[in-house]
């Protein structure tokens, strides 16, 4: 998959799924040819093709098979990230974090617990929570191998430790047990001594991103409404400080900042300008920290990166998307959480709602028109290949384009979310009996290394979790457990 295949238009469909528009077209004439007998059972018989309950039957069929990976020991129960492969206990992150380990796992049965009314999704939930209360420490003494795990990204929201305590203390407001709040408080007490003094503010990893210290300064502010602790919104702020010491003035307009740490075989240039790893990401954060301490010098900056990602972005008529990566692969677009507008579409919504200004609701409509206009879910695109996690897919798509009616009312955003999750539910396999589960290539440069996973950001935890999402949204009762970097509506009742 190389960066010559561009096409005019945001149209980037150099790829499709495998087979899936040519047994399409193979297929429509046998239809037509084909009609049903004429029986009393016709009408309803017609209908019973599309499962009018399908996005909550394989949201429960998935808690089915990732609860097949359960393992327990005294500290409570934890799963298996791919149980495929059982002799692996981590993948991507730590087994105990919300990306690919057991804590994303736990916030997917809160959910579940809350829109099913099931007291058996709660006790799997309370038993995770548990086993994070007692196991947190692990995660900063006993490093795993996954590249989120590294020194100071093992404290942030999606591989790390600040990401166990946002669940623990979601799990104590669930279940009014003080018990999981407590252990919350004291890991995030680790994560306040953890911070180092860098410049005028402090640091963890050195990387302002939102894959590193930028969800940490989120999760502080978080923090210090949940626990009640003013101090963490005063290290936030020092965290910001560090952020904007770090603000590159850039040539083609506005600020922008390098999110992630240096990875071993990147280009020493390589530069990320979207969400997890780049200046839409920081731009959040410092919004957020406009918002919690009322600092203007904040919002400035965080305007500044926006006006950066509007001169770097590819605009077709009232579509636009910001390519994946400078300066090397500037015509692949992501269309995800971690590195496209399912991500990057949060900073322009956050900074409409924070100012009122309509260029930022224009950018935030232009970012989902981008996706619309890509051709996903029915193509796969170079930027969008076989993948339907939170971080890069599909499911990320679903809760974007929720976040986006929640927040507006659109009857066209709530339309394609359920686009989207119909293409997501139909990608399931199930044919073990063991449960739902979605097999992917996470690395789109080796899409011949398939897997599924577990987790959160990962797998079957967050597709599944997007799916009853998308459950509630079309019943008119839309209820969402959205962690810190998202800024939209959690609730909505038509």
């Amino acid at each position: 998959m190389t960066h010559h295949d561009h096409n005019v238009g945001l149209q980037i469909s150099r790829r499709r799924f495998l087979g899936s528009t040519a047994l399409t077209a193979a297929a429509a004439p046998a239809l037509a040819l084909w009609e049903p007998h004429t029986s009393q059972a016709g009408a309803s018989a017609a209908a019973s093709f599309g499962a009018a309950n399908a996005y909550l039957e394989s949201a429960v069929s998935a808690a089915q098979w990732i609860d097949s990976a359960r393992r327990e020991d005294e500290r409570g129960i934890y799963w298996l990230p791919e149980p495929d492969h059982p002799d692996k206990l981590a993948t991507v992150s730590a087994p105990n974090t919300i990306y690919s380990g057991s804590a994303g796992t736990v916030l997917f049965f809160l959910q579940l617990a809350a829109a099913t009314g099931e007291p058996r999704y709660t006790e799997t939930a309370r038993r995770g929570a548990d086993f994070l209360a007692a196991s947190w420490r692990d995660i900063v003494d006993k490093p795993a191998a996954g590249f989120l795990s590294g020194s100071g990204l093992n404290l942030s929201l999606y591989g790390g430790l600040a990401g166990l305590a946002f669940v623990l203390i979601e799990t104590s407001k669930s279940t009014g047990d003080p018990t999981y709040r407590d252990a919350a408080r004291a890991a995030t007490q680790y994560i306040v001594a953890a911070a180092t003094k860098s410049g005028h503010g402090v640091q963890w990893s050195g990387a302002p991103g939102i894959a590193a210290d930028g969800s940490i300064v989120l999760y502080l502010l978080y923090a210090a409404d949940e626990l009640h602790e003013p101090a963490y919104r005063d290290l936030a702020r020092r965290g910001g400080d560090r952020a904007l010491e770090l603000a590159i003035v850039d040539p083609r307009g506005g600020l922008s900042w390098r999110g992630f740490p240096r990875f071993p075989g990147l280009p020493e240039d390589a530069y990320f300008p979207n969400f997890e790893g780049g200046t839409a990401g920081v731009a959040y954060v410092l919004a957020r920290l406009h918002q919690a301490t009322g600092e203007v010098k904040y919002l400035e900056a965080a305007s500044q990166g926006a006006k950066h990602l509007r001169s770097i972005a590819t605009v077709r008529g009232n579509a636009a998307l910001i390519p994946y990566r400078f300066p090397d692969l500037t015509d692949v677009y992501y269309l995800g959480f971690c590195h496209g507008p399912a991500g990057t579409a949060r900073t322009f919504h956050e900074l409409h709602r924070i100012t009122k200004d309509p260029i930022h609701l224009e950018w935030t409509d232009r970012l989902a028109q981008g996706v619309v206009q890509s051709g996903v879910p029915e193509l796969q695109t170079p930027g969008f290949w076989n993948v339907v996690c939170q971080c890069c897919g599909s499911a990320a798509l679903v809760d974007l384009f929720l976040g986006l009616w929640a927040s507006s009312g659109r009857g066209d955003y709530l339309e394609y979310s359920q686009r989207v999750a119909r293409q997501l539910v139909s990608k399931g396999t199930n044919l073990d009996g063991k449960g739902t589960r979605w097999y992917q290539a996470w690395t789109r440069v080796k899409p011949w290394e398939v897997s599924a996973e577990t987790g959160y950001s990962i797998g079957a935890s967050g597709v599944a979790a997007a799916l009853l999402h998308v459950h509630l949204a079309s019943q008119n009762k839309y209820s969402a457990i959205l962690l810190p970097d998202n800024p939209f509506p959690s609730r909505r009742v038509a």
